[in-house]
């Protein structure tokens, strides 16, 4: 058997242990090419040299390989090339065949005498390179004649070259000799190897899910900014992955504060490349310390660095040597220069001096003069001693940064700038906005508390309302999330802080849209009165978006105002752009941008997705939601994506996994006043109860979220459930609450709120609509401009309309309506509500001939009751489904089972079933 053949029946179990390893984490897809090349095609094709930058996983990746060959039963030679060794001839074959020692002994006087002599185990002289090629190939042959041979040879490139010499004989071997190898080098690397007898393979850096997979196996406990700076530094580097964070301080793995520049490098990692640099002409150094401080890679940089410098002509004579020592290259498609490694910017830095450290940044700072955050952030690195300029400059920089949605660059700013700051206050004032940017947008609770702390040792008289609004993130993430205590502590900041109420005070607006998203997630009326008093007292006005949001949530219906920004918007629907805003969001957020509007994108596509009936996107986004929230400290927003989950699991008949899930969300809500929680549970549970028949329960919690007749202020989700409530209502024989509710829609204008709400404010006035009034009512509701978007509550209303139809004989109409609803349900996954169209369709069929026992014929809607009564249903709810009356199910019944020939409802199953074509359950 060949070691192609053995190759192409490895089991996958060794390819899925590769996880196991964790420098191994993403190298499946890689594994699999790697043996699937060595296994198919020619004999030449079974030669492989693997390249890659140092420290991506080759020696790791090697060694797996060479398990699975041996685990599918190849005697596995390897060996490794040393750089001491490289001009000892034969150093690394001895290496090779140090397992066929024995065999050597056996071979035939000629052969054994050249090895044993290349080998240094004779006093012979070393014979011609090419004797020992062929003496080492019949050695290969002959132990494959037993088992496949599987050469492993790694950094190729320290390989002395007789030993090279040999593999390149080995390589263009006959086919058919079982013998297979894979050597592995440097990218650009010099070896001895003639690499055009080889299929080379370039090992890539490891994804970013990949490489936060390694670094959350090794260092679970890292923050979250440090986290994304080392992905950023190691840039899918396994080596650089696993020996970053080993060089981190308590404070760079605590805190997101220092972490602007570069990160230090390990001893190991330390050794592998700042030596490259330390032996690097001066000039060189500085030009290369200017691009690595710069991190743009900008040819202007060092342009303007070599005017800054001294007139050396051998600047650029030196510069281009580093390039020819790949420790730089220049990208012609992006006109950038690049380091060759991820790590040799690191290593530049790490091989500088504080003085040349500082230089270096005031130079930067005079090129970019031009752009106010770096020059200011290169200030703030050159500047030792406090400095109020410098540290003016840093804060409106850290400003900058926090609008563009840089949360960690803006929390370094903001701390750089607390420490330049000579006066107590300015330095407490600037450790507070760091300390609130680190708990609102990064998540990271103990760095903020550490920041807070400092700013109160920096100014023990600190007090003001973005404290306050600090402290409330830290006791609704960190805390039990008491929403009353969170709304106490943001108004007494607000009533009694120095701000006079000035618009322009960046810290209270902020405050007050917390105290907003307090307000509503409490869910009272009575805790808006603070926020709107404090609203009519802002001078000049209030800024345009916060009194917007202020109208949208106090009666969203009567002012027809609504938020894109906000956490929950009123109608989300009625946007088009905010989707790939949102998608922007996310994307940047998934990169290490600001967690908050991450999660609020998230949030804000969730509850777009499932009214559109793109529900499996929305299932993907929840549980991004949950992880992000699970892991980056924002517990209190976890319940927004189990409340999607529980819709979810409503509409695709999930219904125990849907109430239980609301009722977590509830048991967790309620006893910290988060009602707004509570109500949104509900909304779960009311789609679940419908999908389930119970709409008498259904009502109930409809009507806990808005009274029958009332749009509730204060919650614009009682717009999302207004059909809802009028369908309940209408099956429980609630007529008038169902036609209040009606009324209370077409007063407040809902249907010009959105073109969602217009759909469902016209399927509620057609479910009222009375026998002669509700085919104009329906046709009306399903000509909307936009209806089509909504693919469920379309689904819904034809779903409403087939049954009406029905009732009013007007079959073949119905099912129109009904199969068109069908199919969306169908497609969707709602298996409740396509089960109910389904049925409905089967009693227009029923309802042209009837069902006949006998002699007996059973009309449609005794066959429809029956057929209920048969699945469990009782009296009332097959009446909920019927618009019937229980006691008129109850008549029906009674005269039914006469008909077939049965005394109770135990009965059903087996009469209906004799019946002809009759029902299967």
């Amino acid at each position: 058997m060949s070691l192609g053949s053995r190759v192409e029946r490895l089991p996958r179990t060794p390819v899925a242990d590769a996880g196991q390893h964790p420098e191994l984490v993403g190298r499946a897809r890689q594994l699999r090419e790697i043996t699937a090349l060595l296994g198919h095609g020619s004999a030449d094709s079974r030669d492989l040299l693997l390249s890659g930058e140092p420290g991506v996983g080759k020696s790791a990746l090697l060694g797996e390989v060479a398990r699975v060959m041996s685990a599918a039963g190849a005697r596995v030679l390897s060996a490794g090339g040393v750089r001491f060794e490289s001009e000892l001839a034969y150093a690394g074959l001895h290496q090779l065949l140090l397992p066929l020692n024995g065999r050597i002994e056996r071979l035939e006087d000629t052969h054994r005498r050249v090895l044993r002599s290349a080998l240094g185990y004779g006093g012979d002289p070393v014979p011609e390179g090419l004797h020992v090629s062929h003496a080492v190939l019949f050695l290969l042959r002959q132990a494959a004649t037993e088992r496949p041979v599987f050469i492993v040879v790694d950094d190729l490139g320290c390989f002395d070259g007789a030993s090279s010499a040999v593999l390149d004989f080995v390589a263009r071997r006959p086919s058919g000799s079982r013998i297979g190898l894979l050597a592995a080098c440097r990218s650009g690397a010099e070896t001895f190897l003639d690499r055009a007898g080889f299929t080379e393979y370039e090992l890539p850096p490891l994804d970013r899910d990949a490489a936060v997979k390694l670094l959350g196996a090794r260092f679970p406990g890292l923050t979250g900014p440090a986290r994304d700076h080392v992905l950023a530094q190691a840039q899918g580097n396994p080596l650089a992955l696993v020996e970053l964070p080993a060089a981190l301080g308590g404070p760079h793995r605590d805190a997101p504060a220092d972490l602007h520049d570069v990160l230090p490098l390990s001893p190991r990692l330390r050794s592998r490349h700042a030596s490259r640099v330390a032996g690097l002409p001066a000039e060189a150094r500085r030009l290369l310390l200017l691009l690595a401080l710069d991190d743009t890679g900008d040819p202007g940089v060092l342009r303007a660095g070599l005017r800054a410098g001294s007139d050396d002509p051998k600047a650029l004579t030196a510069l281009s040597a580093v390039e020819s020592d790949r420790l730089i290259t220049f990208d012609d498609t992006n006109r950038r220069f690049v380091f060759r490694h991820p790590l040799m910017r690191a290593a530049v830095v790490e091989a500088s001096t504080l003085t040349e450290r500082c230089q270096a940044h005031r130079t930067l700072a005079e090129i970019r003069a031009q752009a106010p955050e770096r020059r200011a952030w290169h200030l703030g690195r050159a500047t030792l001693v406090p400095d109020e300029r410098v540290a003016a400059l840093l804060e409106e920089a850290g400003h900058r940064a926090a609008r563009r949605g840089d949360a960690t660059a803006a929390v370094a700013t903001f701390t750089r700038a607390a420490e330049l700051s000579p006066r107590p206050a300015d330095r407490g004032r600037r450790l507070t906005r760091a300390a609130y940017l680190a708990a609102d947008a990064t998540g990271e609770l103990r760095a903020a508390s550490e920041l807070l702390d400092r700013a109160r040792c920096a100014d023990p008289d600190l007090t003001g309302s973005l404290t306050a609004a600090t402290r409330v993130l830290f006791l609704l993430n960190g805390g039990d999330g008491d929403i009353d205590m969170a709304h106490r502590l943001l108004v007494e900041a607000i009533e009694t802080g120095r701000h006079g109420y000035d618009a322009g005070d960046e810290a209270l607006i902020e405050t007050l849209h917390m105290l907003r998203l307090v307000c509503w997630s409490a869910g009272r009326d009575a805790l808006w009165k603070p926020f709107h008093a404090a609203l009519d007292r802002l001078k000049p006005a209030a800024p345009p978006l916060l009194s917007a949001c202020a109208m949208s949530w106090r009666d969203p219906a009567g002012t027809g105002s609504v938020d894109r920004h906000d956490m929950a918007p009123v109608c989300l629907d009625r946007l088009t752009e905010p989707r790939d805003v949102s998608w922007d969001a996310v994307r940047r957020g998934r990169r290490g941008g600001h967690v908050r509007r991450h999660i609020d994108a998230l949030m804000h596509l969730c509850l777009q997705d499932f009214p559109a009936g793109r529900w499996e996107e929305a299932e993907t986004l929840a549980t991004e939601g949950l992880t992000i929230c699970e892991e980056r400290q924002y517990p209190f927003f976890s319940w927004y994506f189990e409340y999607h989950q529980a819709l979810l699991a409503a509409v695709r008949g999930q219904f125990e996994e849907s109430r239980s899930t609301a009722d977590r969300i509830t048991e967790w809500a309620v006893p910290r006043g988060v009602l707004a929680a509570a109500a949104f549970a509900d909304h779960a549970r009311i789609l679940a109860e419908l999908g389930a028949g119970d709409h008498e329960c259904a009502y109930r919690h409809a009507v806990a979220i808005s009274p029958a007749g009332r749009l509730a202020p204060h919650a614009p989700y009682a717009l999302w459930v207004c059909m809802d409530l009028v369908e309940a209502a209408v099956h429980t024989r609630r007529t008038a609450e169902a036609e209040a509710h009606v009324q209370a829609m077409r007063e407040a204008g809902v249907a010009a709120l959105s073109p969602r709400l217009a759909l469902l404010a016209a399927g509620s006035a057609a479910l009222v609509a009375p026998d002669d009034g509700a085919v104009r009512c329906f046709e009306q509701a399903l000509a909307l401009p936009g209806a089509q978007e909504w693919l469920f509550d379309l689904a819904r209303i034809r779903l409403a309309y087939g049954e009406r139809l029905r009732r009013m004989r007007f079959v073949t109409e119905a099912r129109a309506q009904l199969e068109a609803a069908a199919e969306v349900f169908e497609r969707l996954g709602a298996r409740p509500w396509a089960d109910r169209a389904t049925g409905e369709l089967r009693a227009t069929r029923r309802s042209r001939t009837g069902a006949k026992h006998g002699s007996v014929t059973l009309t449609g809607q005794e066959q429809e009751i029956a057929t209920l009564a048969a699945t469990g249903l009782t009296n009332k709810q097959i009446g909920e489904r019927l618009h019937l009356s229980p006691r008129t199910v109850g008549s029906h019944l009674y005269q039914l089972f006469p008909k077939l020939g049965i005394a109770s409802r135990a009965g059903l199953r087996g009469a209906l079933a004799s019946l002809p074509g009759g029902n299967t359950f």
